[in-house]
């Protein structure tokens, strides 16, 4: 007579959790809690989160704190945390790199800056701040174009480091920063003068 095990009944969430315990560190939980984090939260909320104590928590989240992978938010009862601005621009410039070619990127970014010039002819304004200066509290539209405006700038900023990142090289040290002043600019890529750079023209 052939035996049958019984049915598990355990639920399939603990146990994904479980494995997920058995195979990080306390540190790596908490960090992983904080990419999904959009608003800032107390070390209470990432212990229960990331299956640790609330002391350990506050520990990790100080030290993301302290590396400016996190951003420490004081409140009138203790303190919340929120991934920093920074980590957000770095992990968008490392996927956009990751994805898209040199030729792809310098593709967008000038798509990016005739977008932008677009909106300096349709507004006749020389920036988003321009423009703001010169509306009024209930002009929606407006305000719309100048949160899109500055949205643009942002995403021409990121598409120039992650095409920097195709240049650099993280031996090229000159010692003589004089000298290899140039060749340092070069290194740099699209984050140096835009102006030199012929693939970002």
């Amino acid at each position: 007579m052939v035996e049958h095990e019984e049915p598990w009944s355990g639920s399939v969430n603990e146990a994904v959790v479980e494995e997920w315990c058995a195979e990080t560190t306390p540190f790596e939980r908490v960090h992983e809690v904080l990419r999904s984090t959009t608003e800032p939260a107390y070390a209470s909320a990432f212990a229960d989160r990331a299956r640790v104590s609330e002391p350990t928590a506050r520990t990790h989240l100080e030290t993301l704190a302290d590396t400016g992978v996190a951003t420490a938010v004081p409140t009138g009862r203790g303190t919340k945390y929120v991934r920093s601005r920074e980590s957000l621009a770095m992990e968008r410039v490392r996927d956009l790199h990751e994805r898209l070619s040199r030729e792809e990127l310098t593709a967008g970014i000038r798509d990016v800056r005739d977008r932008l010039a677009a909106y300096a002819d349709r507004h006749d304004a020389a920036g988003p701040d321009d423009l703001a200066l010169r509306l009024s509290g209930d002009d929606e539209a407006g305000w719309t174009a100048v949160s899109d405006w500055r949205a643009l700038e942002r995403d021409l900023a990121v598409a120039q480091a992650a095409l920097a990142l195709y240049d650099f090289d993280p031996d090229d040290r000159p010692t003589d920063r004089g000298s290899h002043a140039d060749e340092d600019r070069d290194s740099r890529g699209a984050l140096a003068d835009d102006r030199d750079r012929g693939a970002t023209a």
